[in-house]
């Protein structure tokens, strides 16, 4: 029986008694009575202290103050274990809280920031089921996840939590007490110091775990919104896509080499040739229709030809032969997509939607949302060091001799003219003298990945001009072509966002970065909300990043180019952070496009994603309002609002 909304605090609750009480058990069974005695002592002061008792505030001090590092140590611990258990019956809270909601809304009376809202809000701005196909179909929301240095949980820790909730959910007392105790005998720390590699496993955790699961049910969730509000289903593809800094963020990160780039690159790689690999195996196992029994297209006959297992069973025979191509490498993301397509449109053709919808679709939004890639690898390095790199490509290749010596226009001169030639620089056999060089290239040749190259501190355009030299030297970049990946400029300080406008106008009447442009489809720039917020305060801040988005966007259409904003926020309010659905909602009118970029600060990935059922809400938020944002429409902010916000932030 499912709980009614007034019960679920007295369920919290009973599951918080619940944990605590076998936590102590395990505390016993490991530590002794005595340490148990004292962590009961200890609980009990702070809670009387809590409720106002002074004289429990006195002796709570004097205890502690009495022990001994190693009872100290093992105290801190103790209560530690304790939280984890807390915030893990929270977050149980959340998912009933979010159930409870979910099925009580309706098309008439929806829940806010959810699929239904959106769906009512889209026909409610007049669009048929067929505008709305196309608009969902066009966005792209791009997570890009970031590392987090301080995240000391293991993911030893975040598997026994995991399995926690599994136990908690099928009220197994015996295997949940001794998945306490596992907890509690578990080290909450490596006893080594993390690697860089270490960090890239753990950063990327969420995607193979939670966020695989909760992707299919956004775009499922979106669907069915849809048809209760249209009356009929559309077909869309997942609008979120992920992408990674772990790995490749090289500003001021000196652990961040060419070789723990290459091993992040590889690494997502291989997690998600794994996972598809399991998909594929599923859908073999699964689909045992055989030719006796249905018609079977002649794509799907011919795509499984080349192997002899399954005789008679068409689907099983398609799908082991996709298995067996990806195993070796021989199949692309846009040919699993297309393989889908032909079994989809197979299943379909003998009245077995549902089999596709239930089996095939699910696997189809995983792909449009990892790819083979599952999130391809953003490099960013700091203009400085770029010009350092092409400073000493220019050098030693007899171009100039002190490249760094002249005035940025002559920089952005001179890298023009020599971007107007195919030829490297470097002799063959040389070695790169410099540190910025033989670490640009080396990033370069290890990545080969769909991301893109951020250049922080972004000053003037030969800083991303240097970008372009450094990849012509890996043979990324040929004349008049743009490259394989997107430059990003990262505009920071309120000195840069001011000057943002004009660096963009420079960029775009440069023929290099032009004919890049217009053959990637538009630019995509990045603002950081923290450097800003130090140098003005968070109004003032705030107010300078909605007018650049406002300057930067016109100055893309008057080159009849898109502007794809990035946005770099943190997750404290002094960092630009608080609820991302509504910070969407507040940016200016027509800057949003179909395709938006936010960072997924390491800190707050556990509280998003750490269950599936809160990774599809977060995503439900976000989606709501990016949705309506990329119409375009919006209230223009009236002058006197700005006056006084502008006066309110200098105060």
């Amino acid at each position: 029986m499912k709980p009614a909304r007034e019960d679920t605090f007295d369920l919290l609750r009973a599951e918080v008694d619940l944990l605590g009480r076998l936590l102590g058990e395990a505390i016993r069974a490991v530590s002794g009575e005595r340490f148990f005695a004292l962590v009961e002592e200890v609980r009990l002061l702070s809670k009387a202290r809590r409720q106002g008792d002074e004289g429990a505030r006195t002796t709570l001090l004097k205890r502690v103050g009495g022990l001994s590092l190693e009872e100290a140590e093992a105290l801190v611990r103790a209560f530690t274990h304790y939280f984890h258990l807390v915030n893990l019956a929270e977050e149980r809270h959340r998912v009933r809280v979010n159930r409870l909601r979910a099925e009580a809304e309706t098309p008439e009376s929806p829940r806010p920031e959810g699929f239904l809202a959106l769906a009512r809000a889209l026909k409610e701005r007049g669009l048929s089921l067929e505008e709305v196909e196309a608009h969902l179909n066009r966005l792209e929301l791009w997570l890009t996840f970031t590392a987090h240095p301080t995240e000391t949980r293991r993911r030893t820790l975040r598997h026994h939590l995991e399995k926690l909730q599994e136990e908690l959910e099928a009220q197994d007392r015996s295997r949940l007490a001794a998945r306490v105790a596992l907890l509690y005998a578990t080290e909450e720390v490596r006893k080594a110091r993390p690697t860089v590699e270490d960090e890239i496993k753990g950063g990327l955790y969420y995607l193979p775990t939670t966020l695989w699961q909760a992707v299919p049910r956004v775009v499922e969730g979106l669907e069915a919104a849809l048809e209760k509000v249209y009356g009929k289903r559309p077909r869309l593809k997942s609008p979120v896509r992920f992408r990674s800094w772990i790995g490749g963020d090289r500003d001021g990160n000196p652990f961040v080499t060419p070789e723990v780039t290459a091993f992040a690159a590889r690494y997502a790689r291989q997690v998600a040739r794994e996972r598809f690999l399991l998909e594929l195996e599923n859908l073999v196992r699964d689909l045992s229709l055989s030719e006796s029994k249905v018609p079977v297209p002649r794509g799907v006959r011919e795509g499984g030809e080349g192997t002899e297992r399954f005789p008679g069973e068409p689907y099983r025979r398609f799908f082991a032969r996709l298995y067996a191509r990806l195993e070796k490498g021989e199949v692309s993301t846009e040919e699993l997509l297309r393989a889908l397509r032909v079994a989809e449109e197979g299943l379909a053709s003998v009245g077995l939607e549902q089999v596709a919808a239930s089996f095939l679709r699910p696997l189809e939004a995983r792909l449009f949302a990892f790819g083979l890639e599952l999130a391809p690898l953003d490099l960013r390095e700091e203009s400085g060091k770029l010009l350092e790199a092409a400073a000493e490509l220019l050098r030693v290749g007899g171009v100039h001799p002190d490249f760094l010596s002249l005035s940025p226009e002559a920089q952005e001169a001179l890298l023009t003219e020599e971007l107007r030639s195919a030829r490297p620089l470097l002799p063959v056999g040389h070695e790169p003298q410099g540190e910025a060089l033989r670490v640009a290239l080396g990033a370069f040749r290890a990545w080969r990945d769909k991301g893109a190259h951020v250049v922080s501190m972004t000053h003037h355009p030969g800083d991303l001009l240097a970008v372009f030299l450094l990849a012509r030297e890996v043979g990324l970049y040929r004349p008049g072509a743009p490259l394989p990946l997107d430059v990003v400029p990262l505009f920071e300080t309120l000195e840069d966002l001011h000057r943002a406008p004009e660096v963009l106008t420079r960029l775009l009447q440069n023929p290099v970065f032009l004919a890049h442009a217009q053959g990637r489809g538009g630019v995509e720039i990045m603002i950081g909300y923290s450097d800003s917020n130090k140098d003005a305060g968070f109004l003032a801040a705030n107010l300078a990043l909605y007018e650049a988005q406002e300057t930067l966007a016109k100055v893309g259409q008057s080159f009849g180019l898109p502007v794809f904003f990035f946005h770099g926020r943190g997750t404290s309010t002094a960092r630009g952070g608080g609820p991302a659905g509504r910070a969407i909602a507040s940016l200016p009118p027509r800057s949003v496009g179909h395709r938006i970029r936010l960072t997924e600060q390491g800190e707050a990935l556990a509280d998003r994603y750490s269950h599936p059922e809160l990774a599809v809400r977060h995503l439900e938020q976000l989606l709501f309002y990016f949705a309506q944002a990329a119409l375009g429409e919006g209230v223009e902010p009236r002058p006197e609002w700005r006056e006084a916000l502008w006066q309110a932030g200098e105060e």
